[in-house]
């Protein structure tokens, strides 16, 4: 909404220029606003007080006084008297404040509140120049006079420029008064006070003029524009209220700005003695008819609340109070374009245009014999149509205004003067008496003080501008009269919501997800759209779409929590067990998101349904423990080293430093030495040979020749001179370090290099299970007692690794004693005391997919695959000599024409040989690219498998650190480049000695 304003100035004129052009006055007329009251004295002379206070101002500046001083003088009378000392003063005390923020004047100038702020300071050194004060009598002069208000309203076209709503009024005075048409506001009230005449102008600029209208398009173009370039000037008020209603559509906008203009034209209605209305063309405009009844029918509804508002106005007239307004308005009216005919006959048409108009009026009953009952009245002895004149030529308007100098008679009959003289003398003489009939009382008419005008003027203008459209029955009724179209869409959007909100209801379950809950939605909207009309559209989809949130947040909203996977659970909203935060109303349920994996337990022999995991225990711990009950409890397991607490209490450690810490460089080399040499196992100095104390020998089986074959033998296999092992008895055992563990902190995930040494988890993810003899595989059926093996793909494969043993005169097979292997040179052959044999050891690296299909690979990145006699062509070798994948895509058959399932290294499967040596196993797990840290065991050193025997090491279902949990990769094309089990996990080492 828009207030009362004066015509705009140009903002880019000096200050002095200004200060001339406010203080002095040609004809004692000047430009005011609703806020003046009377003319203003000329004050180009400064009087005798402010020459003194503006020396005693710069004696302060120069001085450099503190700013108590400076401040005082601000509040003083007449402030600091001109712009020139503000400059001076201003800055200092600013400066002084602490205030060091300093703006350029670009910066100023582009504020969106600069254009209000000087337009502000100017009314206010219209209304108080230097000097004055409230009680000074060149601006409050004590005669306060009594004011007739004139409004000019209407319509007017494009042809005419600036408006006639403008030329009207510049033509009763023959001076420019109103200079600029530019519109800032979708509706505005300009003003002009003519202290001489006792008149105040009032010009009403809304919707209903037709340069309104082409400046909101041009205003359009303008916003787009500086859309795209947000560096250009601040929008004004008209073109941030065009961008807040630009989604809403046409007529949502178009009926806001009618009701914003209707209501100016009500209050203009209420406030003046004259209303002159303004007709676009030469015939009267049949639309002012409907618009008339509107106004009467709303100022009706609205009497009460005036009146109330007129309470609150001191010294109000009583019949004003009484009447709610000054008096019935007289009306006139002006038409902008003159018939096509001769002069002569100019008054003729008149008196018959005013015929028709007052008939019109009289039988729509806009009008009516009283005229107190009515909104405006018409005068029935005296003219009340005026037809705009020819347009003068420029030569013909100087003689005109030589003739007015020199009082040269002037003939024209047709003048606008002296056709609204009549009127305004009869105003401020008499007053309007415009009742018709014998049995009428008299009418009310009131001239008001100039002070009084004002004030109740301006507490009108606020009620009818800041009132909401529901706020009282008037306003309703104003905006159902006007915006039909808006009353017509929310009558049948109305009518459809409730068929909307059926068709999210139908066939819901009990509860259900935000992606259904979404999908539901967009379908109840699209039949809303489809079904709804006009603009109330907008506003329903949103009170649809509450609905629709409200029925689902009551009581049918899923959990949807995320598993570790990333599956949603589909409890209904719940706490979980142990959870104290939260609504307690809600029930304690555990996450279930009711996605099922096949898995099979640590020693691969029994496979059963696992859920979805929601946290690293269950997945790593949890399921393996319950399915071993049934399984392989009586197997033999190697225990890995887990938190022992000492007491009752105790925590979780505090980890500062996560895993991002560790060394890119180094994960970078690890990476590049992928296809280096053959690594049996770390380097002696790396890790020492460690003997497990619960790991136990297991008896030899009846397959010994098939695990092991003497170098001396007639059927031995050729020796590779360069791979051959040589085991020496020059190594001492060392000792197992002490390692002191925290009893009182825990490690709140798995272990990896660069956990904090002495904290341990609570828990293993890792397991080693001895299956039993060696003699429980055969290299000709496979894996005959693990489900889940797809056809051919159930085998280990064989390492054969040639052996040197250098044996002294005390030592043989008998009694061993471990020792490191370590490569013999390139070229060397068997000396005197040296044993050189074979060792066959049989491998497999398990995958498994969430279905439960199981497969060994033959090579990094490759599904092994048998022939139809069973014979494995493929051998160890590449799968201990560099990095494995944690990932590959699986082949099952479910994966064709679909999404490949992605398949997990879940087992190593280990079968050592009864011969005098150890094999040992020290895995690293890198489970995503760097900087994933290496997950490892938590052993010191390398664990020993007993000869003879068949080992299964589990790894973990995920992988957890400090910072985050690793799970399997979302694209199954780059699976096998994600994760890595590092090279060196298997070795060999001589047995120890009896």
């Amino acid at each position: 909404m828009s207030e009362v304003t004066v015509p705009e100035q140009n903002h880019d004129a000096s200050d002095n220029d200004f200060e001339k052009e406010s203080t002095s006055s040609a004809d004692t007329e000047e430009y005011l606003d609703l806020a003046d009251l009377n003319d203003f004295m000329d004050c180009n002379t400064a009087p005798f007080w402010q020459t003194e206070k503006q020396k005693v101002i710069e004696q302060l500046v120069g001085s450099c006084s503190d700013i108590t001083s400076l401040s005082e003088v601000c509040f003083s009378r007449g402030g600091l008297i001109n712009d020139t000392l503000r400059k001076k003063v201003w800055p200092f005390i600013v400066k002084n404040n602490g205030t060091t923020d300093k703006y350029t004047t670009e910066d100023i100038m582009q504020h969106q509140y600069y254009n209000q702020v000087i337009l502000d300071v100017r009314r206010i050194l219209k209304r108080f120049p230097p000097g004055s004060k409230l009680d000074d009598s060149s601006v409050f002069p004590t005669n306060d006079p009594n004011i007739t208000v004139l409004s000019v309203i209407g319509k007017t076209n494009l042809i005419n420029q600036p408006s006639t709503k403008i030329t009207c009024i510049n033509d009763y005075f023959q001076h420019p008064i109103f200079l600029s048409s530019q519109i800032d506001e979708e509706s505005s009230i300009e003003g002009y006070f003519c202290p001489k005449k006792k008149i105040l102008f009032l010009c009403s600029n809304n919707v209903y003029d037709t340069n309104t209208l082409v400046m909101l398009e041009k205003h359009k173009d303008t916003l787009l524009e500086k859309v795209k370039c947000p560096n250009l000037k601040p929008y004004n008020n008209i073109m941030i209220l065009f961008f807040h209603n630009l989604l809403k559509g046409f007529l949502h906008y178009f009926s806001n700005l009618k009701d914003t203009s209707t209501r100016h034209l009500l209050f203009l209605f209420l406030v003046s003695h004259i209303c002159i209305v303004t007709n676009a063309s030469s015939n009267f405009d049949l639309n002012y008819i409907q618009l008339f009844k509107t106004l009467d029918s709303v100022r009706n509804k609205l009497q009460g609340s005036v009146v109330e508002v007129l309470k609150t106005v001191p010294g109000l007239p009583k019949d004003w109070l009484t009447l709610g307004r000054l008096c019935s308005p007289r009306v006139l009216f002006y038409f902008e374009q003159r018939p096509p005919v001769p002069d002569e006959n100019l008054k003729s048409l008149q008196h018959l245009m005013e015929d028709q108009v007052y008939r019109l009026l009289r039988k729509c009953r806009v009008i009516t014999n009283v005229c107190t009952n009515s909104l405006f009245a018409i005068p029935s002895n005296q003219e009340f149509v005026f037809f705009k004149p020819k347009q003068r030529d420029r030569f013909t308007f100087f003689l005109e205004l030589l003739n007015d100098t020199f009082e040269i008679a002037n003939e024209s009959v047709s003048d606008f003067r002296e056709f609204l003289n009549q009127h305004i003398s009869l105003a401020q003489a008499e007053g309007f008496s415009d009742n018709v009939g014998r049995h009428v009382g008299p009418s009310i008419f009131v001239l008001p003080p100039a002070r009084v005008w004002f004030d109740a003027a301006y507490k009108l203008f606020d009620f009818f501008t800041d009132s909401p459209a529901n706020g009282s029955k008037g306003f309703q009724l104003l905006r159902s009269i006007l915006d039909v179209e808006g009353q017509f869409s929310e009558a049948r959007c109305l009518k459809v919501l409730p068929l909307a909100l059926a068709a999210y209801q139908e066939n819901l379950p009990s509860h259900y997800s935000s992606q259904y809950h979404e999908n539901k939605k967009t379908q109840a909207k699209a039949l809303l759209s489809s079904h709804g009309r006009g603009p109330a559209v907008q506003k329903f989809l949103l009170r649809l779409d509450a609905e629709c949130d409200r029925f689902w947040c009551s009581g049918r909203r899923m959990c949807e929590f995320p598993s570790i996977i990333g599956n949603p659970c589909i409890q209904p909203v719940h706490r979980d067990y142990g959870e104290e935060s939260g609504d307690s109303k809600l029930p304690v349920l555990p996450h279930m998101s009711g996605v099922r994996y096949v898995s099979a337990c640590s020693c691969g022999r029994r496979q059963a349904n696992r859920e979805d995991p929601y946290d690293v225990k269950y997945a790593n711990y949890e399921f393996y423990r319950l399915i071993e009950e049934e399984c392989c409890s009586r197997l033999r397991h190697v225990t890995f080293p887990v938190f022992k607490p000492s007491s009752e209490h105790f925590e979780a450690a505090n980890l500062k430093e996560a895993s991002k810490s560790m060394h890119f460089a180094k994960d970078v080399e690890k990476l590049i030495t992928g296809t280096e040499d053959l690594s049996l196992g770390p380097d002696e100095n790396e890790f020492p040979a460690l003997s497990v104390d619960h790991l136990s020998q297991v008896a030899a089986d009846d397959h010994e020749e098939s695990q092991t074959s003497l170098g001396k033998g007639d059927g031995a296999e050729t020796i590779d001179e360069e791979n051959i092992i040589e085991i020496t008895e020059t190594h001492v055992v060392p000792a197992i370090p002490t390692r002191d563990f925290s009893t009182t902190e825990y490690l709140p995930c798995m272990l990896h290099e660069n956990s904090p040494k002495g904290i341990l988890p609570r828990y293993s993810s890792w397991s080693l299970v001895c299956l039993g003899s060696s003699s429980l595989y055969s290299h000709n059926a496979g894996l005959s007692d693990q489900p889940g093996f797809l056809t051919g793909s159930g085998f280990l494969l064989p390492w054969d690794i040639p052996v040197r043993l250098q044996q002294s005169e005390s030592n043989g097979l008998d009694g061993r004693r471990a020792h490191n292997v370590g490569y013999s040179g390139k070229g060397k052959r068997a000396k005197q005391g040296q044993h050189e044999f074979t060792v066959k050891i049989f491998i497999g690296i398990e995958y498994e997919c969430p279905r439960g299909h199981r497969f060994m690979s033959s090579s990094p990145g490759r599904v092994l695959k048998a022939t139809g006699a069973g014979l494995v062509k493929d051998s160890a070798q590449l799968i201990t000599q560099n990095d494995v994948p944690l990932y590959l895509p699986c082949p099952c058959p479910y994966n064709r024409g679909g999404k490949a399932l992605i398949a997990q290294l879940m087992r190593l499967h280990v079968v050592t040989p009864k011969a005098a040596v150890n094999v040992t196993i020290d895995p690293k797990v890198r489970p995503a690219p760097p900087p994933c840290p290496e997950f490892i065991t938590g052993f010191a050193e390398p664990i020993q498998l007993s000869p003879s025997s068949y080992w299964v090491l589990r790894f973990p279902y995920v992988y957890e650190d400090e910072n985050q949990i690793y799970t399997l990769p979302k694209e199954s094309s780059r699976a096998a480049q994600h994760g890595y089990l590092l090279k060196g996990t298997c070795g060999v080492v001589e047995l120890a000695k009896e």
